[in-house]
């Protein structure tokens, strides 16, 4: 894994075995730091051109409404226009996590990215590493 970006918030990778851009939120983001770290993401997938992305979300906590508007309306659009196709997220039995991981998602108009839902790394990264 080759690393990318990393903050004491997350860190990036990239995967070149599996051709994906990794990241691992290290710890809950403040709105400013979500923002930093989904345009890390969205950079490294454009800088290693590609469209598949791991997302482990274990760690990220809650994410607030404003940030998940922010990223529906605002990341989404121009993760679509980078090529953005798959999008295995890892998440938290934390009910709180994956709902607002989920809040982003449903108010994405269209689908963007085929995108599925994993318990752990090992899984989400075998599920990506098929496309």
């Amino acid at each position: 894994m080759q690393n990318y970006f990393e903050t004491e918030f997350i860190v990036i990778g990239y995967s070149k075995v599996n051709h994906a851009v990794v990241a691992t939120w290290k710890t809950p983001p403040t709105s400013d730091e979500f923002r930093v770290g989904m345009d890390n993401m969205l950079q490294g997938m454009i800088d290693f051109k590609t469209g598949k992305i791991v997302a482990d979300t274990i760690y990220m906590g809650a994410v607030h409404p404003d940030d998940q508007a922010w990223a529906a309306s605002h990341w989404y659009n121009r993760a679509e226009k980078a090529g953005f196709s798959h999008n295995a997220i890892i998440v938290p039995s934390d009910l709180f996590t994956e709902m607002s991981v989920e809040g982003i998602l449903n108010q994405v108009q269209d689908n963007v990215a085929v995108i599925a839902y994993f318990p752990s790394k090992e899984e989400a990264i075998a599920w990506i590493d098929r496309f």
